[in-house]
C-alpha cells in the first residue's frame, strides 16, 4: 500500500489564500504602473514627442532590459516559433496596434476598450482553448466590471470623430491580442517572467526597422522628455508592470486575470485628476467603485473545490 503524501507536500489553505492575496497585489500594482501610461503619453505628446516616438521608447529599452531578463533565465525549453508568437501578442506589434488606434479614436476610447476587450475575450478563449469554464465569482464581477467600464467611459465613446469606429475596432483588437497572450502562455505552461522576457526580448528587430523607416522622429530635438519616457514607458510599464501582470495571469488563469486590465481606466481617470487637473463626474467615481468591486469579487470568490485544488502553474511561474 502506497505512503500516503506527507502533509508538508499538500498546499495548506491559508498558504495558498496568502499566495493568491499577494498575486492579487502584484496584478493590482502592474495596472498601477501600467494606468500611469495615459497621464505620462499625454505629457510626452505635449512636449514634442509622437506617438511614434513612444512606441519606439518603450520598445527599445523594454526590449533591451527584458532581453538581460531573458539572457539570465533562458527560454526554458520554449521553442523560437512560440516565442515570437507571444512577441506578436504582447510586444511592438501589440504596441502599433493601440498606437494606430489612438489615430482615429480619443484615448478616452482607449482606455475603455482595449481593458474591456481584454475582460470580454480572455474568459471566452480561456473556456475555448483551456477547456475552463469562468467561476461563478469571475461571471459576476464580470457583470460588475462591465456595469463600472459603462460609467466611467460610456458617455465619452459616444463622441470622436466620423472615423472614431476605425480605432475602436482596433482598439478591441489589441484588448484580444493580450487576453490571447495570456491564455497561450497558459497553455504552454510559460512562467510570466519568461513570457515577459521572450516578448520584449523579440520585439528589438523593430527598432531598426522603425529607425530605418520613421527615423529618430522628434526624440534628438528633446532629449529630456525622451529619457523620462524611456523610464516610465520601457522600464517601468513596459518591463516591470508586463513582468508582474504575466506572472499574475500565469498562477491566476486568463479568466481570472481579466478582471486585472478593466482596473486600468479606473485608475488612469484617478490619475488625470491627480496630476493633469481634468474634472471626475459623480458618475466616473461610481464606476471607479464598480471596476474594484468587480475585480475583488471575481478574485476572491472562489467555490471550495477550486480552493482545493492545487494549481500546478502555480509552481512554474
Amino acid at each position: 500500500m502506497p505512503a500516503a503524501s506527507p502533509a508538508c507536500c499538500q498546499p495548506m489553505p491559508d498558504q495558498q489564500t496568502r499566495a493568491d492575496r499577494r498575486t492579487i497585489a502584484a496584478g493590482v500594482l502592474a495596472m498601477v504602473l501600467f494606468s500611469g501610461n495615459f497621464a505620462s503619453s499625454r505629457h510626452g505628446l505635449a512636449h514634442g514627442l509622437s506617438v511614434a516616438d513612444l512606441v519606439l521608447l518603450r520598445s527599445g529599452t523594454a526590449g533591451l532590459l527584458l532581453a538581460a531578463v531573458l539572457w539570465r533565465i533562458g527560454l526554458g525549453g520554449l521553442s523560437l516559433r512560440r516565442g515570437a508568437v507571444l512577441a506578436l501578442l504582447a510586444g511592438a506589434p501589440y504596441f502599433l496596434l493601440t498606437a494606430a488606434a489612438l489615430q482615429f479614436a480619443p484615448a478616452t476610447h482607449a482606455a475603455v476598450l482595449n481593458p474591456g476587450g481584454t475582460m470580454l475575450f480572455a474568459p471566452l478563449l480561456g473556456w475555448w482553448v483551456l477547456r475552463q469554464a469562468p467561476e461563478i465569482g469571475v461571471k459576476v464581477g464580470l457583470l460588475i466590471l462591465g456595469a463600472g467600464l459603462l460609467l466611467i467611459g460610456g458617455a465619452s465613446l459616444m463622441q470622436g470623430g466620423s472615423r472614431a469606429w476605425i480605432g475602436d475596432l482596433l482598439l478591441l483588437a489589441s484588448g484580444f491580442t493580450w487576453a490571447l497572450y495570456g491564455v497561450l502562455m497558459r497553455r504552454w505552461e510559460v512562467p510570466g517572467a519568461r513570457a515577459a522576457a521572450v516578448a520584449g526580448a523579440l520585439s528589438l528587430p523593430w527598432v531598426p526597422v522603425h529607425l530605418l523607416v520613421f527615423g529618430a522622429g522628434g526624440i534628438p530635438a528633446h532629449p529630456a522628455e525622451a529619457a523620462v519616457q524611456a523610464l516610465y514607458q520601457g522600464v517601468i510599464a513596459g518591463g516591470i508592470a508586463v513582468i508582474l501582470y504575466s506572472r499574475a495571469v500565469a498562477l491566476l488563469g486568463p479568466a481570472r486575470g481579466a478582471l486585472l486590465p478593466p482596473l486600468v481606466p479606473a485608475l488612469g481617470v484617478f490619475w488625470a485628476w491627480l496630476l493633469l487637473g481634468e474634472a471626475v463626474t459623480p458618475a466616473q467615481v461610481a464606476g471607479m467603485v464598480l471596476v474594484v468591486a468587480g475585480m475583488l469579487c471575481g478574485a476572491l470568490w472562489r467555490g471550495p473545490a477550486v480552493r482545493r485544488r492545487t494549481d500546478t502553474a502555480r509552481e512554474a511561474a
